[in-house]
């Protein structure tokens, strides 16, 4: 489904709206050929990104960045200092100067390449933020080195959804109906990351709000690091992630449901209103709610249309992600409306807030 057709979806949904609230988004638990067919394409999807001439790839991600929205600049390779591509990203909220570094890679990328990221941005006058881009994955120390740093980790699974939601398809032309990439064979089986789901919140109105998500046992969240927020925009294992920049929808949150803790049965989405900027803000403005899944690159999207704020709340839970036995994940729009705002809300879920 297009974006624009998915957007004209959301002003005109053609499914009754009663039935789109209580709609269930049941995550992907495919039987077992049909996963192995998934895992078998995503390897020659990233067998022909490992294929790709260096320069070729860099400048395939200039260009994905320029879809992206931004004014980008590929570095010169005889002193780009270990930076890859530069970019600016014009938008006045969350823009800035992006310095990317890609690294084709079959295996982990190890903690060390993200560090030196780190310092180079450090040690870069006009870069505000950084990007490590891979074919492959990222290990758990390396989310926990970023969290709070203004580092984002992409990792192989990611970039590919990123190419197609972009319209690079004919970069995995040969990977459709089992093909073969020609170099396929000759390349050693590469470490897949699993596809994280998109999910993307889209409301109408001049109001800015912000999103929050809770990994949560229960009705506690597993720690304050498992507050995923504008000051905390990554969990210390990355399996959910805050994103900016994601096409049109207002917000983004990025969320390897098989990457979440073993003990973790809940995924709470809250919304809330700017109050430490804008005191008199509240949830008024939160007109025409919809939260979009994109479970995956290859898999239409499922969309479910939430009631509105009101003013007399400053935040609000839109639903919770709730794990079976099975191990499938469903969604369910349990709205709550919170006047305390986000703090109200995660005291809500067991988690302590210090006054400033």
């Amino acid at each position: 489904m297009s974006r624009s057709r998915k957007l004209h979806r959301l002003g005109n949904p053609d499914t009754d709206e009663r039935r789109a609230q209580r709609m269930l988004f049941r995550h992907l638990r495919d039987d077992t050929t049909a996963n192995r067919g998934r895992m078998a394409k995503r390897v020659r999807e990233l067998q022909l990104l490992l294929a790709m001439d260096p320069v070729g790839f860099e400048q395939l991600i200039a260009r994905l960045m320029e879809a992206m929205g931004m004014k980008v600049e590929l570095t010169s390779r005889s002193r780009d200092g270990g930076v890859d591509v530069r970019g600016i990203d014009t938008d006045p909220f969350r823009g800035g100067n992006v310095i990317v570094q890609v690294k084709r890679y079959r295996d982990t990328v190890t903690p060390s390449a993200v560090r030196d990221l780190y310092g180079t941005l450090q040690h870069d006058g006009a870069a505000t933020k950084a990007v490590l881009v891979t074919t492959s994955r990222f290990g758990p120390s390396s989310h926990q080195f970023v969290a709070g740093k203004p580092i984002t980790l992409i990792n192989g699974a990611e970039l590919v959804g990123l190419l197609k939601h972009h319209g690079f398809h004919e970069v995995f032309e040969a990977a459709q109906d089992g093909a073969q990439a020609a170099v396929g064979d000759d390349l050693p089986e590469i470490e897949v990351a699993a596809e994280p789901a998109r999910l993307l919140l889209h409301w109408t109105g001049e109001e800015e709000y912000d999103i929050a998500a809770l990994v949560c046992q229960g009705n506690r969240a597993m720690s304050d690091e498992h507050l995923v927020f504008y000051n905390n925009c990554s969990t210390p294992d990355g399996s959910v992630r805050l994103v900016t920049g994601y096409g049109d929808a207002n917000a983004c949150l990025m969320v390897d449901f098989e990457a979440l803790p073993a003990d973790a049965d809940r995924l709470v989405i809250v919304a809330a209103a700017d109050t430490e900027n804008h005191p008199a803000a509240t949830m008024a403005g939160f007109a025409g709610p919809a939260l979009i899944l994109e479970a995956g690159a290859d898999q239409d999207p499922a969309v479910a249309h939430l009631a509105d704020g009101a003013a007399a709340n400053t935040a609000m839970r839109l639903g919770r992600f709730d794990r079976d036995a099975a191990g499938d994940w469903d969604f369910t729009p349990a709205l709550a409306g919170y006047p305390g705002g986000l703090r109200q809300a995660v005291v809500a879920y067991g988690l302590e807030v210090e006054d400033a």
